[in-house]
């Protein structure tokens, strides 16, 4: 389904609850691995993509429709995901922009988690970034998104969306380079 066909659903009255309904079958998945890799818990995903989906629904009459429709979900998924953290890093003291040296320990206490050799060395150096190179890494890398995007969901510059992506790419690439000797 078009974005164009789905916003008129979503903003008519009489068809707002099946435009809903399409618009959570659409995005469901994408938007929570999104929500995932920045929360990293199952479950705190699911409470974050809830909260999302509670926020869309009473905003879509407010959308003006200035960035496509999957943008501005990522956008408030991006914030509920912020949201969440913040109020977890104040309830454990732990400064949002540092170093994350619990992201591996969360990922392989979850149920869901399950990888080879290469991918637990791909998370270790993941777990080694800052949140912020990490989610940009994350939403370029694994959700495909555009820089652009990027810009307009996390509301940084582009040219330092672009910068902290490549160096992230470049730091990944030696060191799986590095420990394949």
């Amino acid at each position: 389904m078009k974005e164009g066909a789905l916003l008129k659903l979503l903003k008519n009255p009489a068809s707002k609850d099946k435009g809903f309904k399409l618009l959570i079958d659409l995005y469901q998945e994408k938007i929570y691995w999104m929500i995932r890799k920045m929360v990293l818990s199952h479950d705190s995903s699911n409470d974050v993509l809830q909260e999302t989906y509670i926020r869309v629904f009473k905003g879509i009459d407010n959308f003006k429709e200035k960035s496509k429709l999957s943008t501005w979900i990522y956008r408030i998924a991006y914030n509920e995901s912020i949201r969440f953290l913040n109020k977890e890093s104040k309830m454990k003291k732990i400064e949002l922009d540092s170093t994350d040296y619990n992201y591996s320990k969360k990922l392989f206490a979850d149920t869901f988690f399950d990888a080879d050799n290469l991918s637990l060395k791909f998370h270790q150096i993941l777990s080694e970034l800052s949140f912020r190179q990490r989610n940009i890494f994350n939403m370029k890398y694994f959700d495909e998104l555009k820089f652009e995007e990027i810009a307009k969901i996390t509301d940084i510059n582009i040219n330092t969306v672009k910068s902290v992506y490549y160096s992230v790419e470049k730091k990944i690439k030696k060191e799986i380079n590095e420990s394949s000797l």
